[in-house]
Parts: C-alpha cells; sequence; structure tokens
C-alpha cells in the first residue's frame, strides 16, 4: 500500500505542457532555423511538382524491386488474359503506357490550367414536426495555376416538406415517420425522401457539370449513371428527365471521366491491387454492372414530361432499357492505381477518350499519394459540405424558430397581460 501511495503521490506534468524548447534545438532537430520557417516567404504555394515526380519515380522503382509472388503470378498469368475474357470489350486489357512525362503534360495542359472541372453534391435534411427542409447543394471546383490555387462555384436548392394542418395530419405523420430509417441512413421505403436527398443531387451534379462549366474535360464522383438516377426514387419522371441530361454527357460530351470512392465491386479492386503506380486496367462496360438492377426495375405510374425518345412514345422501362444497351454499352470502367501507398481506384470513361480519362484521373490522384484519389473531388466534397455542412442548415434552421417562438410568446404575453 505504502508504495502504491508514493506513486500516486508523484505530481507528473499535465499531458498538454510539451517540453521546453528553443530556436537552437529546433534548428537542431528540423534543419532550419525557426525565423526562417515563420517567413512566409520561404513557403511555397501548392506542391513542389520537381520532388512529387522524383517521389513517383522512387515509388516505380519500389514497387518493382519489391514485387511479391502473387503479384507477380497475377501480372504474369491474369493480366493477359483480361482482354480476351468472355463478354470483355474491345479495349479491355492491362496499359502500363503512362510515364513522368505524360503525367507532368497532363498537369501543365489540362489541370492546372481550369481544362478540368469537377463537381460534387450533398444533402442535409432538417427535420421537425411541422416541416422538412432537404437542403441540396452541388459545387463546381477547378484548378488555376496550379493544385494550391483553385475556383469554386456553390448552387443550392431547398425543398420543404409542407406537412398540412398538424391537427389533421399528425397521426398519419407520426405513423409515416415510424417506418422510416434512422437518422443519415437511407431509407428505400420513403420515396419522396429519396427523390429529394439522392436523386435530385445526382442529378444536379450532372446538370451543373454539362451546363456550368467551359472546361474541356469533366470529373465526377462515383458512377456516371448512379443507380439512384435510374430508379429515380420509383418517379418516372425524374427517370427520363435524368437520362436525357445523361444522354448529353455520354452521347454528347463524352470528355468525362468518374471515380468511386466507396466501389462495391471487390473484384475490379482486387485486380487493382497487383497494379503498380500509374498503371490500369479496362475490365468491362457500365452495361455490365447495371444489367441486374435493370431487369428488376418497375415504375408504378405513368410519367407526365415527354417521353419520347426519337420521336418514339417509350415506357419508364423502355427508357432505363434503351439506356442500357445503347449509352451504358459506351462507358468503360477500370482500375487504376496512382501511388504504392494507397489502394486502387474505380473509374469510368467514354471508349473514344479513356486514355486521356485514366491519365487525368491518375494525374490528379498523384497529388494525394496517400489516398490515391483525385484531389479535385476531395475539393469539391469538402467546400460543399463547409459551406452546406448539416451544422450549417440546423444552426439557420434554430435560430429562424428561435426567433419565431420569440415572436410568439411575446404576442401572447401582450394579449394577455391585464391593463
Amino acid at each position: 500500500m505504502a508504495e502504491f501511495r508514493a506513486r500516486t503521490d508523484e505530481q507528473p506534468l499535465p499531458v498538454s505542457r510539451p517540453d521546453p524548447v528553443n530556436a537552437d534545438a529546433f534548428e537542431d532537430y528540423f534543419g532550419e532555423s525557426l525565423t526562417r520557417t515563420l517567413d512566409l516567404g520561404s513557403w511555397r504555394q501548392g506542391v513542389d511538382m520537381v520532388n512529387e515526380y522524383a517521389r513517383i519515380q522512387r515509388e516505380v522503382e519500389q514497387a518493382v524491386a519489391f514485387e511479391g509472388v502473387q503479384e507477380r503470378r497475377v501480372r504474369l498469368e491474369v493480366f493477359p488474359k483480361i482482354a480476351f475474357g468472355d463478354g470483355a470489350p474491345p479495349e479491355a486489357g492491362f496499359y502500363d503506357n503512362l510515364k513522368l512525362d505524360n503525367i507532368a503534360a497532363v498537369h501543365t495542359g489540362l489541370l492546372f490550367n481550369g481544362g478540368v472541372a469537377c463537381c460534387d453534391g450533398t444533402v442535409q435534411v432538417h427535420d421537425t414536426l411541422a416541416l422538412t427542409v432537404h437542403q441540396i447543394g452541388v459545387c463546381l471546383v477547378a484548378y488555376t495555376g496550379n493544385q494550391g490555387s483553385w475556383s469554386t462555384r456553390l448552387f443550392r436548392r431547398d425543398l420543404r416538406e409542407d406537412k398540412g394542418d398538424p391537427v389533421v395530419t399528425i397521426q398519419a405523420l407520426l405513423e409515416r415517420r415510424a417506418r422510416r430509417a434512422g437518422l443519415n441512413q437511407p431509407d428505400r421505403r420513403d420515396g419522396l425522401s429519396e427523390l429529394a436527398q439522392r436523386s435530385v443531387m445526382s442529378y444536379a451534379e450532372a446538370k451543373v457539370l454539362l451546363d456550368h462549366s467551359d472546361a474541356v474535360w469533366r470529373l465526377g464522383h462515383g458512377s456516371p449513371a448512379p443507380y439512384q438516377l435510374l430508379a429515380g426514387g420509383g418517379d418516372p419522371d425524374m427517370v427520363i428527365e435524368s437520362i436525357k441530361v445523361l444522354s448529353r454527357l455520354i452521347n454528347g460530351h463524352r470528355k468525362f471521366v468518374y471515380v468511386s470512392s466507396e466501389s462495391g465491386d471487390r473484384d475490379y479492386l482486387q485486380f487493382g491491387q497487383a497494379l503498380r503506380p500509374l498503371e490500369y486496367l479496362i475490365l468491362g462496360t457500365l452495361k455490365e454492372r447495371i444489367e441486374d438492377f435493370v431487369a428488376a426495375s418497375h415504375f408504378g405510374r405513368k410519367p407526365t414530361v415527354d417521353a419520347k425518345w426519337d420521336g418514339s412514345l417509350l415506357t419508364p422501362a423502355q427508357w432505363v432499357l434503351r439506356f442500357q444497351n445503347e449509352m451504358a454499352s459506351q462507358v468503360l470502367v477500370g482500375v487504376f492505381r496512382a501511388s504504392a501507398i494507397a489502394p486502387p481506384q474505380v473509374f469510368y470513361a467514354h471508349r473514344d477518350h479513356y486514355e486521356m480519362a485514366a491519365a487525368i484521373a491518375i494525374a490528379d490522384s498523384v497529388l494525394l499519394p496517400e489516398r490515391g484519389f483525385p484531389m479535385l473531388i476531395d475539393l469539391a466534397d469538402r467546400a460543399c459540405k463547409s459551406v452546406y455542412g448539416g451544422g450549417t442548415l440546423r444552426e439557420l434552421t434554430d435560430a429562424a424558430y428561435a426567433r419565431c417562438g420569440a415572436g410568439v410568446r411575446y404576442a401572447s404575453e401582450r394579449t394577455n397581460r391585464p391593463e
């Protein structure tokens, strides 16, 4: 017991208090003076690309030197067969033709001069007894000179669910809420919520990329044809209007690349584990990935928008099927690796421009070597969430309710006050 008391009687320094240091110790440790470090004139904007290219070259060399037995087997025995698999598109195969000069050319010729625009969105919901606000925001981002300088354009749309007379609808409202999913969880049973929260956002992302950017190339997050657009929350009008926009992107613009941060296809990523930096594979088409979904899709009512495709009146299901056969078949799906320390990433591109699309995705991803994911998508996501994050919407809504509540109480006090 005495020994225990002796230990507890010691008074160590708080963990938040650092050991004392001085300018000499700083210079010995970091190799430069503290004064120089604090001089912002010695700082660089963005990334030192000379050092970045040297890092990439070292990673490629190390990947070759430390190639494992299983990785070697996959590269020698599996990669050559990819192009000859059943149903493989003509472009399928292994590509290792990207070099540092190609990456540098993409940086200077496209990325850093604004030739690539990226769009990403976010949805926030504020739910109360009388009102539900769906705030949908999308952000368009492009570099302006170098990796450390970029421009942003923000677009926002608020949707408000009118609850009607609370006395009449309160019971139905509570029953409907009881069937909803938990907070921040997608609820496939609530078609209106699904339509508002996911389909409209994905539609807005594609529309902004097409109509609000003059960039030669368009960069998107996820799939160019996400399931929520092809399902439309069960609404046929949403599906038809979405396919019209996707037609302009895929059949019209064609110069796009989409990168998925959470791909559900583990097989594709397993192929990618055998890739070295700056390499990529073309494995299939978007058509193959959506066939099961399209076969199971159905719509409960007739559309109210123009449902003619090339002069022929089609049902919503026929619209989706024709999209699958004529457009999704033109979109290639592949996997790339930008860094030796980062996981592979799934990407989508039009078959007419897939080589340049892969080069753009990899060139932007080498700027985030730990993630190996396009920096422009990260910038768009963070910019959008910083402006339209959940805290922002809650604070604005709470402030509005507080003002209304204060006004009601003030009016009630004046009415009931004795003269």
